[in-house]
């Protein structure tokens, strides 16, 4: 019982300090993640205006992923994650603040793009010296205090009835800069860069950076000619994918069940304690007993459970809601969980950033028109939407069965002879 309490203390001091920081930027950027649209509105945009700039933030956040990789070898992990930490969250949250106009609001936006690069080397930075049976307890556990952050949202909802929606929502983003300022210094205070950080630092330092970007793509392909990379590539993709489709949920539940607004709004909260408990329970006793790939499976079969059982929810059934929730929250936690772990971990270290950040580049355009799809799914018939979410959860499920050859030496472009290659098929 001792071991579990004190997992996060004896942690590598990296993963440590990014666990114990992590609450100052989820407390203001889950909220202003939230309210960023309503605030937009409420400061006078119209809806053409505000479509506009979300759109010009997801081109450029493409641009910034395309040379994610590359910038975090370059940069080092803990370097690339402080300077564009500073670029994506603590400028844009000061700017926001003052925003009043078009302008302001997309040059937010556009400085927010380059949070792409923080989800190559913030990520790294945080696993990458921890053996790989932590691994999937540190992406957990940072997974768990975002979760829990998003519960206090309703909190600046109040102050919003109290002292106004522009007001409120321009104290969250002045007082949300300086804590990320804190947290990002702090974290850069107490953590070191990473062994493999070091070595692609010195081993890059000369390469242009378009051949890096080149290299990422080339990495990507030889993944799809690996026969368990490619699964695993797939998988990824497809669990990403269904997790994004789930926008109408609450709609569902509010105008097609009739369920009340308590209920509703309770299943977030449900959701959280059920992330709460896999992370505290299941995590540990699986730790060391179960392979990475397994949970990674059966979360991927309690997601498409889930998703199955609440096609057949009616109104007022309240048990199967729950247990609903409970599979539909704890499944994707786990399979996140797991699932980034084994992709940080099933290449060479060499390759490690480019590859997960072609990964996320793929899934991320693969992902471009699933807002799009889930609204048109749902207005021809909400079912099938759910539907969708839980065909692509099994389909990512039967990616994991197989061969499941996800060693950590695996090189996939093999440089001037050195041991590691392999042979893909």
């Amino acid at each position: 019982m001792r071991r579990r309490r004190g997992f996060v203390a004896h942690l590598h001091r990296n993963a440590r300090y990014c666990i114990y920081t992590e609450p100052f930027w989820a407390v203001f950027g889950t909220a202003a993640l939230y309210y960023a649209t309503l605030y937009m509105e409420s400061a006078g945009l119209g809806t053409v205006a505000i479509g506009v700039i979300l759109s010009a933030n997801l081109y450029a956040a493409f641009l910034f992923q395309l040379v994610a990789g590359a910038v975090t070898d370059r940069m080092g992990r803990r370097r690339a994650t402080f300077w564009f930490d500073v670029t994506s969250w603590v400028i844009p949250m000061f700017v926001w603040a003052f925003s009043d106009n078009f302008g302001l609001f997309l040059l937010g936006y556009l400085l927010n793009a380059s949070s792409k690069i923080v989800n190559v080397s913030f990520w790294l930075l945080a696993t990458e010296d921890s053996p790989e049976e932590h691994r999937p307890r540190i992406f957990g556990a940072i997974k768990v205090v975002i979760m829990f952050a998003g519960l206090l949202v309703p909190v600046v909802g109040l102050c919003m009835d109290a002292y106004g929606t522009v007001p409120t929502l321009r104290v969250l983003f002045f007082v949300g800069g300086l804590a990320m300022l804190l947290h990002n210094w702090l974290r850069h205070r107490y953590t070191v860069e990473t062994r493999a950080g070091a070595d692609a630092m010195e081993r890059h330092a000369r390469t242009p950076l378009l051949r890096s970007v080149t290299d990422s793509g080339r990495l990507l392909w030889a993944a799809g000619r690996h026969a368990a990379l490619r699964r695993l590539v797939l998988m990824y993709t497809l669990s990403f994918v269904a997790f994004q489709l789930n926008v109408f949920l609450a709609v569902y539940l509010t105008r097609h069940l009739d369920y009340g607004a308590l209920v509703v709004g309770g299943v977030p909260a449900v959701g959280a304690v059920t992330a709460l408990l896999s992370y505290a329970i299941v995590m540990p006793r699986a730790s060391g007993r179960v392979r990475a790939e397994t949970m990674a499976r059966w979360s991927l079969v309690a997601s498409c459970a889930g998703w199955l059982l609440f096609l057949a929810l009616g109104p007022g059934n309240l048990p199967l809601l729950f247990l609903c929730t409970v599979l539909t929250s704890g499944g994707p936690f786990l399979v996140e969980s797991y699932r980034d772990a084994i992709v940080v971990g099933c290449v060479h270290t060499s390759e490690r950033a480019m590859f997960f950040a072609a990964v996320q580049t793929f899934t991320a355009v693969v992902s471009i028109p699933t807002g799009y799809l889930s609204a048109v799914l749902f207005d021809t018939r909400p079912l099938l939407l759910f539907a969708a979410i839980a065909a692509l959860y099994g389909v990512a499920a039967l990616c994991t069965f197989g061969r499941t050859d996800f060693r950590s030496g695996v090189r996939l472009i093999p440089r001037n002879g050195e041991p590691g290659a392999v042979t893909v098929s």
